[in-house]
Protein backbone atom coordinates (compact mmCIF):
# COMPACT_ATOMS: atom_id res chain seq x y z
CA UNK A 1 0.00 0.00 0.00
CA UNK A 2 2.86 2.23 0.81
CA UNK A 3 4.31 1.59 -2.56
CA UNK A 4 0.92 2.66 -4.43
CA UNK A 5 1.25 6.04 -2.17
CA UNK A 6 4.95 6.84 -3.50
CA UNK A 7 3.54 5.91 -6.95
CA UNK A 8 0.53 8.37 -7.25
CA UNK A 9 2.33 10.94 -5.33
CA UNK A 10 5.37 10.79 -8.01
CA UNK A 11 2.43 11.36 -10.40
CA UNK A 12 0.72 14.17 -8.22
CA UNK A 13 4.50 16.10 -8.91
CA UNK A 14 4.64 15.77 -12.31
CA UNK A 15 0.60 16.91 -13.00
CA UNK A 16 0.75 19.52 -10.54
CA UNK A 17 3.08 21.73 -11.39
CA UNK A 18 2.34 20.82 -15.20
CA UNK A 19 -1.01 21.72 -14.90
CA UNK A 20 -0.69 25.11 -12.75
CA UNK A 21 1.74 26.60 -14.95
CA UNK A 22 -0.74 25.79 -18.03
CA UNK A 23 -3.80 27.34 -15.91
CA UNK A 24 -1.60 30.41 -15.20
CA UNK A 25 -0.58 30.64 -18.90
CA UNK A 26 -4.45 30.32 -20.10
CA UNK A 27 -5.49 32.16 -17.36
CA UNK A 28 -3.68 35.04 -18.25
CA UNK A 29 -4.11 34.36 -22.23
CA UNK A 30 -7.76 34.67 -22.00
CA UNK A 31 -7.36 37.99 -19.52
CA UNK A 32 -5.64 39.70 -22.38
CA UNK A 33 -7.62 38.38 -25.38
CA UNK A 34 -10.85 39.79 -22.97
CA UNK A 35 -9.25 43.52 -22.62
CA UNK A 36 -8.30 43.27 -26.29
CA UNK A 37 -11.80 42.89 -27.15
CA UNK A 38 -12.92 44.98 -24.74
CA UNK A 39 -10.46 47.67 -26.42
CA UNK A 40 -11.95 46.69 -29.87
CA UNK A 41 -15.54 47.37 -28.86
CA UNK A 42 -14.78 50.63 -27.15
CA UNK A 43 -14.00 51.93 -30.59
CA UNK A 44 -17.13 50.78 -32.30
CA UNK A 45 -16.57 46.88 -33.07
CA UNK A 46 -19.34 45.22 -33.29
CA UNK A 47 -18.96 42.08 -35.06
CA UNK A 48 -17.91 39.05 -33.14
CA UNK A 49 -13.85 38.98 -32.57
CA UNK A 50 -12.55 35.37 -32.88
CA UNK A 51 -10.04 34.23 -29.43
CA UNK A 52 -6.90 35.60 -30.23
CA UNK A 53 -7.79 38.37 -31.85
CA UNK A 54 -7.90 40.98 -29.02
CA UNK A 55 -4.98 39.63 -27.36
CA UNK A 56 -2.82 39.59 -30.83
CA UNK A 57 -4.21 43.43 -31.18
CA UNK A 58 -3.07 44.65 -27.69
CA UNK A 59 0.03 42.94 -27.68
CA UNK A 60 0.69 44.52 -31.01
CA UNK A 61 -0.41 47.89 -29.93
CA UNK A 62 1.97 47.58 -27.07
CA UNK A 63 4.94 46.56 -29.09
CA UNK A 64 4.28 49.78 -30.87
CA UNK A 65 3.96 52.03 -28.09
CA UNK A 66 7.73 50.62 -27.43
CA UNK A 67 8.77 51.40 -30.98
CA UNK A 68 7.93 54.77 -30.11
CA UNK A 69 9.68 55.02 -27.19
CA UNK A 70 12.53 55.40 -29.78
CA UNK A 71 11.80 59.01 -30.51
CA UNK A 72 12.39 61.86 -28.84
CA UNK A 73 9.03 63.83 -29.12
CA UNK A 74 7.13 60.46 -27.88
CA UNK A 75 9.41 60.45 -25.12
CA UNK A 76 8.99 64.36 -24.32
CA UNK A 77 5.42 63.67 -24.56
CA UNK A 78 5.41 60.60 -22.46
CA UNK A 79 7.56 62.91 -19.83
CA UNK A 80 5.10 65.85 -19.95
CA UNK A 81 2.02 63.11 -18.78
CA UNK A 82 3.95 61.53 -16.40
CA UNK A 83 5.08 64.89 -14.59
CA UNK A 84 1.61 65.28 -14.50
CA UNK A 85 0.73 62.47 -12.98
CA UNK A 86 3.47 62.41 -9.73
CA UNK A 87 1.81 65.80 -9.28
CA UNK A 88 -1.42 64.08 -8.08
CA UNK A 89 -1.46 62.48 -4.40
CA UNK A 90 -2.67 59.33 -4.27
CA UNK A 91 -1.92 58.94 -8.23
CA UNK A 92 1.42 59.71 -7.80
CA UNK A 93 2.32 56.73 -5.19
CA UNK A 94 -0.11 54.61 -7.38
CA UNK A 95 2.06 55.21 -10.48
CA UNK A 96 5.36 55.21 -9.23
CA UNK A 97 4.99 51.68 -6.97
CA UNK A 98 3.84 49.71 -10.46
CA UNK A 99 6.57 51.75 -12.72
CA UNK A 100 9.16 50.82 -10.02
CA UNK A 101 7.57 46.83 -9.88
CA UNK A 102 7.67 46.34 -13.65
CA UNK A 103 11.10 47.56 -13.89
CA UNK A 104 12.02 44.04 -12.43
CA UNK A 105 10.68 42.58 -15.28
CA UNK A 106 12.13 45.18 -17.22
CA UNK A 107 14.57 43.11 -19.02
CA UNK A 108 17.58 45.41 -17.72
CA UNK A 109 17.77 44.02 -13.64
CA UNK A 110 21.17 45.81 -13.48
CA UNK A 111 20.14 48.92 -13.18
CA UNK A 112 18.36 46.94 -9.90
CA UNK A 113 22.17 47.34 -8.34
CA UNK A 114 24.67 45.17 -6.94
CA UNK A 115 24.59 41.47 -5.40
CA UNK A 116 25.88 41.63 -2.12
CA UNK A 117 26.02 39.10 0.95
CA UNK A 118 24.58 41.49 3.69
CA UNK A 119 25.73 40.60 7.71
CA UNK A 120 22.68 41.50 9.75
CA UNK A 121 24.22 43.95 12.47
CA UNK A 122 24.24 41.82 15.83
CA UNK A 123 23.79 38.99 14.82
CA UNK A 124 25.69 35.91 12.68
CA UNK A 125 23.28 36.10 10.07
CA UNK A 126 24.38 36.49 6.39
CA UNK A 127 21.57 37.11 3.87
CA UNK A 128 21.94 37.07 0.04
CA UNK A 129 20.49 40.70 -1.17
CA UNK A 130 20.85 43.28 -3.69
CA UNK A 131 22.19 46.52 -3.20
CA UNK A 132 20.15 49.12 -4.38
CA UNK A 133 21.07 52.62 -3.28
CA UNK A 134 25.38 53.75 -2.01
CA UNK A 135 23.40 56.88 -0.55
CA UNK A 136 19.53 56.23 0.52
CA UNK A 137 18.14 59.67 1.15
CA UNK A 138 16.29 58.48 4.20
CA UNK A 139 19.65 58.69 6.43
CA UNK A 140 21.53 61.36 4.54
CA UNK A 141 23.28 63.60 7.03
CA UNK A 142 22.27 61.18 10.09
CA UNK A 143 25.65 59.79 11.37
CA UNK A 144 26.85 56.73 10.18
CA UNK A 145 26.83 56.67 6.19
CA UNK A 146 24.62 53.68 5.72
CA UNK A 147 23.35 52.13 2.51
CA UNK A 148 20.05 50.09 1.35
CA UNK A 149 20.10 46.67 0.86
CA UNK A 150 16.82 44.80 -0.55
CA UNK A 151 16.64 40.85 0.79
CA UNK A 152 13.93 38.66 -1.53
CA UNK A 153 11.37 36.60 0.19
CA UNK A 154 11.73 33.25 -0.62
CA UNK A 155 8.44 31.73 -2.74
CA UNK A 156 6.76 35.28 -2.93
CA UNK A 157 7.46 38.87 -4.61
CA UNK A 158 9.14 41.30 -1.96
CA UNK A 159 11.30 41.50 0.85
CA UNK A 160 11.86 44.20 3.43
CA UNK A 161 14.77 46.60 2.41
CA UNK A 162 17.07 47.48 5.13
CA UNK A 163 19.78 50.27 5.83
CA UNK A 164 23.24 49.12 7.30
CA UNK A 165 26.98 50.65 7.29
CA UNK A 166 28.60 49.63 4.07
CA UNK A 167 31.13 47.39 6.16
CA UNK A 168 28.29 44.76 6.72
CA UNK A 169 28.11 44.62 2.89
CA UNK A 170 30.21 42.47 0.98
CA UNK A 171 29.55 42.58 -3.03
CA UNK A 172 29.73 38.66 -4.75
CA UNK A 173 30.19 37.52 -7.99
CA UNK A 174 26.81 36.85 -8.97
CA UNK A 175 24.01 38.85 -11.18
CA UNK A 176 21.37 40.24 -9.98
CA UNK A 177 19.01 37.84 -12.10
CA UNK A 178 21.10 34.70 -10.38
CA UNK A 179 20.08 35.89 -6.63
CA UNK A 180 16.84 36.68 -7.50
CA UNK A 181 16.57 33.27 -8.81
CA UNK A 182 18.58 31.74 -5.88
CA UNK A 183 16.42 34.14 -2.99
CA UNK A 184 12.96 33.06 -4.81
CA UNK A 185 13.46 29.51 -4.79
CA UNK A 186 15.39 29.41 -1.21
CA UNK A 187 18.13 27.55 -3.27
CA UNK A 188 16.25 24.73 -3.46
CA UNK A 189 17.17 22.22 -6.61
CA UNK A 190 20.80 22.93 -6.66
CA UNK A 191 23.63 20.69 -6.74
CA UNK A 192 24.81 21.04 -3.47
CA UNK A 193 20.87 20.53 -1.96
CA UNK A 194 21.19 19.21 1.39
CA UNK A 195 20.05 15.93 1.28
CA UNK A 196 17.59 13.75 3.87
CA UNK A 197 19.35 12.99 7.06
CA UNK A 198 19.87 9.31 7.51
CA UNK A 199 18.39 7.46 10.01
CA UNK A 200 20.71 7.08 12.98
CA UNK A 201 23.42 10.13 11.58
CA UNK A 202 24.68 12.26 13.75
CA UNK A 203 24.08 15.89 12.64
CA UNK A 204 26.88 17.98 10.86
CA UNK A 205 29.49 20.12 13.14
CA UNK A 206 28.36 23.11 11.04
CA UNK A 207 26.00 24.72 8.89
CA UNK A 208 25.80 26.78 6.15
CA UNK A 209 23.32 29.51 5.91
CA UNK A 210 22.24 33.13 4.00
Amino acid sequence: MKKQLRIFLSGIMVVVPLAITAYVIWSVGAWVDDLGTRILRVFGSKSEVPIGVGAALLLGAIYLIGVMTHFWIFRALFGWMERLLVRLPGVKTIYESVRDLMKLFGGDTRKMGRAVLCRIPGTDITALGILTNDRPRAVEGAGEPRVAVFLPFSYMLGGPTILVPPKHVQEINLSVDQVLKLCTTAHVGGESQAKPKEPGASASPRAESH
